[in-house]
């Protein structure tokens, strides 16, 4: 695969359908807001995965210190509830049990895998790697304006949730599955299918062109170059990847340029050309756009990368290094390792060819 270009990052997608996923729900309660200073005094969770309800976990736990009076209020949490409840240092292993290699779900989910990964290297624990979504921050991007705050209660009134959260942690965990699956079934109108692109809409562009992600659903998944087109049906880009439809979305996670915020307004359709091979793709890609000269590429292809040129006008022929493709009838070769590998294979062909040998920027 070739290296990505300025204008052509890559978005790493695997591709796992989120009906494969098996979510574990998490909710704790503590005795403060800071993970230095306070303490874990229970821990709710639960394991989904399709809908479908695998197993939960729930206990008090003693913190160690007396309960805050404002925490009793909130959450019913006394010292007396928790005086017989099992420290941390028993509940983590048969946890970490519950949890494996899940994936963590949670409302605010900094706060409650803070208070986890700070009770984890305490107990010199290596900290957490699971996978983590954030309820909260979904919300934000696939309720914009249409909710006041992204609390767990204004959610679950929104989505009319058959759980209600307390600020108790199982009661809270059953809310937070509840919202999980309402984000995650609005979220299937933007073309949300698999958990990449659920973590990729986390960090998706808030300009109002993150439900155009529609447009690459039946783009190839190999090879190839894609054109963004405008209203009239005029390219505005043209580019290649050797996975065109990973390529495509990956412009609506969050990419911080201008011209790609501009570009996505401005797109109305999307189409790809499917190839065999990548420098089938590249070449291809710079005839279209010395063709076509959209807006959105600049005039001349440099790749980065090191390819053999060889250009012939009648018996004469040239072979030349480059890292510019042309539409110019030219031959292209590569991409190659090195400007030194592509020397060599020049020597080798001038030797073999006996033909002219030149040297292009």
């Amino acid at each position: 695969m070739s290296a990505p270009t300025a204008m052509q990052r890559s978005f790493e997608e695997l591709g796992t359908p989120l009906s494969e996923i098996t979510f574990c729900v998490v909710d704790l309660e503590t005795t403060g807001g800071s993970p230095q200073t306070s303490s874990i005094s229970e821990i709710g969770a639960l394991k989904v995965r399709c809908g479908e309800m695998l197993g939960s976990f729930a206990t008090l736990v003693h913190p160690d210190e007396p309960v805050p009076a404002f925490i009793r209020l909130l959450t019913g949490i006394s010292d007396e509830l928790v005086a017989d409840a099992p420290s941390i240092e028993a509940v983590l292993p048969s946890f970490l049990e519950f949890l494996r290699d899940s994936v963590i779900v949670a409302h605010n989910a900094r706060f409650d895998v803070g208070f986890l990964n700070a009770a984890l290297v305490r107990l010199s624990y290596p900290p957490l790697t699971n996978p983590v979504v954030d309820t909260a921050a979904l919300a934000r991007k696939v309720l914009a304006g249409e909710v006041r705050d992204h609390k767990l209660a204004t959610l679950a009134r929104h989505f009319r949730c058959a759980h209600h959260p307390n600020h108790r942690a199982f009661p809270d965990v059953l809310a937070t599955v509840d919202v999980l699956h309402g984000i995650i079934e609005r979220a299937a109108g933007f073309g949300v299918t698999t958990f990449e692109d659920l973590v990729g809409l986390s960090s998706s562009r808030m300009d109002g062109t993150f439900p155009k992600i529609r447009l690459a659903a039946r783009l190839p998944a190999g090879p190839g170059v894609y054109r963004f087109l405008g209203a009239a049906g005029q390219t505005l880009y043209v580019g290649k990847a050797t996975d065109v439809r990973s390529r495509v979305r990956s412009y609506f996670y969050g990419d911080p340029r201008r011209r790609v915020a501009s570009l996505l307004r401005e797109t109305q359709s999307i189409t790809a050309e499917p190839h065999a091979t990548l420098l089938e793709a590249e070449v291809a890609e710079a005839r279209a756009i010395a063709r076509e000269k959209p807006p959105y590429n600049r005039a001349g292809k440099r790749t980065g990368e090191w390819y053999l040129k060889l250009a012939v006008n009648g018996r004469a022929a040239k072979v030349s290094s480059t890292r510019v493709l042309k539409d110019d009838g030219a031959v292209y070769a590569g991409p190659l390792a090195s400007i030194k590998a592509t020397r060599m294979l020049i020597d080798a062909l001038r030797d073999a060819l006996d033909i002219h040998r030149c040297a292009e920027p």
